[in-house]
């Protein structure tokens, strides 16, 4: 995979001879992005595009290239890759649609594809694919504009809408492989490289169809247990299905069989779209929760209670607080305010000032031993205002202090984007647009230590001495 996400050289076969707003000109977009290795740009009826000379063909460049990137009319895609092997080329990238995900010749010119990378020692990925994307290394084959972050996020998917749509899907892209049709690089290689690759923390997958499912659940049982992998499997119902195959060549397989095995293998499996962004940002930014207990701080008795029957949903449960956490916040309380879990502090609020009240609130539970996680309500106000109101920055001076449990907000009021980035400021405590997504993520929290901890078991086990 190195040729493909690191290279030095790319030759680019059929590149367009318009350059600009609205050519798409892959070259041209591969500067812009800060690639700083050799170009080839390859045109029969060209001799200079963009100050860059023009090869005819692949043969006829005397440089080392390490990837070739084809966008020629599909008819001319064999010869194409036929000329990539002539000159010794080990990678390509096949951008054009038409083949598996179209009609009976294309699904023909791609099972030669495959025979190709077989036999002839090259390696093929696509084709129906926007490549690959490496902000570490400022290199992309995109021709649509990406978001340049060095995120440490890795992106696995079958179309490229996840690449141009990232911020929507899993926020943010470190490096991102679009299999597209999967000719040949497929999920398992992918994964590998991600799982091995230093820069990345936690592994997102968009997948519509599986073709070496026991290899892939094997490795990732593996990858699991030293970063994250979150699989958004589409094509769940039977039209979906069908889709699946129309867009991308692959199928979509049995949806139920696809769910428990890579649950089994301790992947996060998600049913739903939308859920991926949570996904990510909660398991790249907070720590695994090593139980069921959960307490919730609240400015509102009536979101207390809606966050109560969100947990119970997800198998969690509010916790029993301490003696000694009653005993702390009673001082904060008036005598008369029951005290519980979920612990509503709107009246030491009145007492005492939001940023006390909301931080004793917190060290207090927080350093409960019955407590494994908090989910926290609190108002999202206008500024400068009504900052008073806001103690993002109160909890983010003492939050490094406190034990190493996940911390999740949930606000409510008209400016939950600006007082959102400022509580995620230190990224120890994650902001949610719902309830249900706050403890639906504390969840995940919850299955990914019973994964750690069921594989340190085994492997306490398989070492111990009977």
């Amino acid at each position: 995979m190195k040729n493909f996400m690191e290279p030095e050289s790319v030759a680019i076969i059929g590149i367009s001879r318009k350059t600009g707003p609205g050519s798409f000109n892959l070259m041209e977009s591969m500067i812009k992005f800060g690639f700083s290795g050799k170009i080839f740009p390859i045109n029969p009826n060209a001799t200079e595009i963009l100050g860059k000379k023009v090869y005819p063909n692949v043969r006829s460049v005397k440089d080392k290239i390490d990837l070739a990137i084809l966008s020629t009319p599909r008819e001319d895609t064999i010869n194409c890759l036929k000329d990539c092997v002539a000159a010794h080329i080990k990678a390509a990238i096949v951008v054009n649609q038409g083949f598996a995900d179209a009609d009976s010749r294309g699904k023909e010119i791609q099972r030669e594809m495959t025979e190709i990378a077989r036999k002839d020692g090259i390696r093929i990925l696509g084709p129906n694919t926007l490549g690959v994307l490496n902000n570490f290394k400022d290199f992309t084959t995109s021709f649509m504009p990406l978001s340049k972050e060095k995120a440490p996020v890795g992106l696995i998917c079958q179309s490229g809408v996840f690449f141009v749509g990232a911020r929507k899907f899993s926020g943010m892209i470190g490096k991102g492989i679009d299999l597209g049709n999967a000719c040949d690089i497929d999920f398992y290689e992918s994964l590998k490289y991600l799982g091995e690759d230093p820069d990345i923390k936690i592994i997102a997958i968009h997948m519509e169809g599986l073709n070496e499912g026991k290899e892939f659940l094997s490795l990732a049982k593996k990858v699991v247990k030293k970063k994250p992998i979150i699989i958004l499997k589409t094509g769940s119902s039977e039209t979906g299905a069908k889709a699946a195959i129309s867009h991308s060549g692959t199928m979509a397989g049995n949806y139920d069989v696809y769910n428990a095995g890579l649950k089994q293998a301790g992947v996060t499996f998600l049913e739903e779209d939308g859920q991926m962004m949570a996904a990510v940002k909660t398991m790249l930014n907070l720590p695994a929760m090593k139980g069921n207990g959960v307490a919730v701080i609240t400015f509102s008795g009536a979101a207390g209670i809606m966050v109560t029957d969100a947990l119970e949903r997800y198998g969690l449960r509010l916790a029993s607080l301490s003696p000694e956490t009653i005993r702390i916040l009673a001082e904060l309380s008036p005598d008369w305010m029951p005290l519980g879990n979920p612990l509503d502090i709107w009246p030491a609020v009145m007492k005492h000032g939001t940023q006390k009240a909301y931080c004793v609130a917190l060290q207090a539970v927080m350093n409960d031993p019955q407590v494994h996680g908090v989910i926290c309500i609190a108002i999202a106000p206008m500024m400068p205002e009504f900052s008073f109101l806001d103690v993002s920055e109160a909890l983010n001076n003492i939050i490094e202090e406190l034990p190493c449990k996940p911390v999740l907000f949930w606000l409510y009021g008209p400016n939950p984007e600006e007082i959102g980035e400022r509580f995620e400021f230190k990224k120890r405590m994650m902001t949610y647009p719902t309830l249900e997504m706050a403890a639906w993520s504390l969840s995940l929290l919850r299955d990914r230590h019973s994964c750690l901890d069921r594989e340190n078991n085994k492997l306490w086990t398989s070492n111990s001495v009977i």
